[in-house]
């Protein structure tokens, strides 16, 4: 059943990418990669992940840090700090492909995650953007508003006191949010907040929303379909399961 779910989305999502013809800028996100150990099931193998970043330069868009221009740029994301970015980092380095990392504090010394020395070895890279995914990973809409401020700031803290950077960019633990905690990770400094709703980069969500698109799976032709905007068709279904009122 789960198979036919996902090559019935596969169908569709190929199918809608024919109607859009634009390159406007998006972010794509996924949450590791692996060659030869895999420190989560949600990791994507080496080489489907050469894969796309080929797909992306032949398709002629600009792998940035940031996203400044409505057309021809993408940004890549990963969640949680799983160690593959890390022990995988020589072919971002080669390749000088700049990420985005979000990262969950409390998780810095747990095994499958990279640890606070590693972290502050990144940072001092150019290609790495690091950035809050809470301090617990808690579901922010199933606790109160005192503690969803506890899980924002303790995060921004930890993180800015042991990179010494301003964290000022946060994504939502399991992509779900609410006015209410926009509101609050606004309140507390996070002026840049990512959904996992499909959508194009310019197409935010309230204010600072971003949308982004799950690729980690994405074979070839689906990827060349979500870099398109094909799962934008989808956009409903994940509002409904990601945006609670």
């Amino acid at each position: 059943m789960i198979l036919f779910k996902r090559l019935i989305k596969r169908i569709v999502i190929q199918l809608s990418s024919l109607f859009y013809f634009t390159k406007k800028s998006k972010v794509l996100f996924y949450h590791d990669i692996h060659s030869k150990n895999k420190y989560t099931e949600m990791s994507t193998h080496i080489d489907l992940f050469k894969k796309h970043i080929q797909i992306i330069n032949q398709s002629g868009y600009e792998i940035v840090s940031k996203i400044t221009k409505e057309y021809g740029q993408v940004e890549l994301c990963f969640d949680d700090a799983f160690l593959g970015l890390y022990k995988n980092i020589g072919f971002l380095k080669k390749n000088q492909i700049p990420v985005h990392l979000f990262v969950v504090s409390s998780y810095l010394e747990r095994d499958c995650y990279i640890n606070r020395k590693q972290l502050v070895e990144l940072s001092k890279l150019n290609l790495i953007t690091i950035s809050s995914h809470t301090h617990s990973h808690n579901r922010l809409d199933q606790i109160d508003e005192n503690a969803i401020k506890k899980e924002l700031v303790d995060s921004k803290h930890i993180l800015e006191d042991l990179l010494k950077i301003r964290i000022d960019s946060i994504c939502y633990p399991e992509g779900i949010f609410n006015k209410k905690i926009i509101n609050i990770a606004n309140s507390v400094g996070y002026h840049k907040q990512y959904s996992s709703l499909p959508g194009f980069f310019m197409d935010q969500i309230e204010l600072h929303v971003v949308k982004r698109s799950l690729v980690q799976f994405a074979s070839e032709k689906e990827f060349k379909a979500i870099l398109k905007g094909g799962d934008h068709v989808l956009g409903f279904w994940y509002k409904f399961k990601h945006f609670k009122r």
